[in-house]
């Protein structure tokens, strides 16, 4: 009774500790999978900020030609040349995610655990960079906003 006993515990504690490893591993895989989905939200997020500013920068292009007073004209291509480095500024964000996104797909490199806190400091870094830069394209909007309304009161 006590070997049979034994041997039964002692396969018991074997399957567990068999376990345990691909329980941690799967939860390493799903992390890995949501921070690649977040990722992907960034980067849309990304997008369509960048969508908004070349319109915007399109628009102040479009007035500046239009502006008859050489001071609103001025003030039109500061916005506009602004615009065009917010917009170089997206584009080079998006680049940094999308490599940022490889490097996570890289199973080598992930399997290292201070490789992998690193990563996730970094998303944590895109994430709030592109927080600010959509904070940054509102004040921007605001700006355009206030310029075309003062161009339209003279």
């Amino acid at each position: 009774m006590t070997k049979y006993y034994l041997t039964s515990v002692l396969s018991a504690l074997l399957l567990i500790i068999s376990v345990l490893p691909s329980q941690a591993q799967q939860e390493q895989q799903h992390q890995m999978q949501r921070q690649i989905q977040q990722m992907h939200e960034m980067m849309g997020r990304m997008n369509t900020m960048m969508e908004r500013n070349h319109e915007m920068t399109q628009r102040m292009h479009q007035r500046m030609q239009e502006a008859q007073d050489e001071q609103m004209r001025n003030q039109y291509q500061m916005m506009h040349r602004f615009g065009e480095q917010m917009g170089m500024t997206l584009g080079n964000m998006k680049n940094a995610a999308e490599r940022c996104e490889m490097m996570l797909r890289d199973r080598e490199m992930m399997r290292d655990r201070d490789m992998q806190r690193d990563m996730e400091r970094m998303h944590r870094h895109l994430s709030d960079m592109t927080d600010e830069m959509e904070e940054a394209l509102q004040t921007m909007e605001r700006m355009t906003e206030r310029l075309q309304e003062r161009a339209q009161s003279q």
